[in-house]
């Protein structure tokens, strides 16, 4: 997965059972994929460390 440097866009390539579990997700909760997406990469990110941020 490669997040360009503002988190604006996500590129990655995913397999099709997580596609589909992400889009049960999303409807299940009344949000687009992009939306799930960003979700989860935001929850992702609030574990992390700062120094966690900063080697990677």
């Amino acid at each position: 997965m490669a997040l360009n440097p503002n988190n604006i866009q996500v590129y990655t390539t995913l397999s099709k059972e997580l596609v589909a579990k992400i889009d049960k997700d999303a409807k299940e909760n009344y949000r687009t994929r992009s939306q799930q997406i960003n979700m989860i990469l935001t929850e992702y990110y609030k574990t992390k460390t700062p120094t966690d941020h900063e080697s990677e």
